[in-house]
């Protein structure tokens, strides 16, 4: 029989991990760490700036990729998949994510906060520039993006 309070424990008897509450300095210390890793990633994450501004390193990158049918339709379905949501169909900033709290850009205006030229918006979709908008180094190839890139100056033109 159980008493009152007592923690249940799924894993057989020979296999049990005592439950305990972990505490002292060494608590304090990993939380103190913790904190200042969420801290630090916020604080990145609001390191960029709001207003418009453009960055010399990746304007010296060149779109290998020309933006040839092939390239269109390519960017287009990655950016059906990942950015549509956020920057809607037509990539004026009203997609269905937009009224969560960000401010998604409107691709077919003439201003680029991060910079127009292909080597930034490629950067900016590459390492992302907020909390909203993050990098997608991990989930797309560096071709995909150069397509991306060529689809969304693509919206520009319409």
């Amino acid at each position: 029989m159980r008493r009152r309070n007592e923690h249940v424990n799924p894993l057989p008897h020979h296999r049990r991990i005592p439950f305990r509450l972990v505490a002292g300095p060494a608590a304090a210390a990993l939380a103190l760490a913790g904190a200042l890793l969420i801290a630090a990633v916020a604080v990145g994450a609001q390191e960029h700036p709001a207003e418009a501004h453009q960055h010399a390193a990746a304007q010296a990158l060149e779109n290998p990729v020309e933006p040839t049918r092939e390239s269109l339709v390519a960017g287009r379905q990655r950016y059906v998949f990942l950015c549509r949501q956020c920057h809607g169909n037509r990539g004026a900033g009203d997609g269905d994510m937009s009224h969560a709290g960000g401010i998604p850009s409107d691709f077919t205006d003439d201003v680029w906060t991060h910079g127009g030229s292909d080597g930034e918006i490629f950067t900016v979709i590459k390492e992302g520039v907020t909390a909203d908008m993050q990098g997608y180094a991990n989930q797309l190839r560096d071709e995909d993006i150069w397509n991306l890139v060529n689809y969304i100056k693509s919206l520009s033109r319409d």
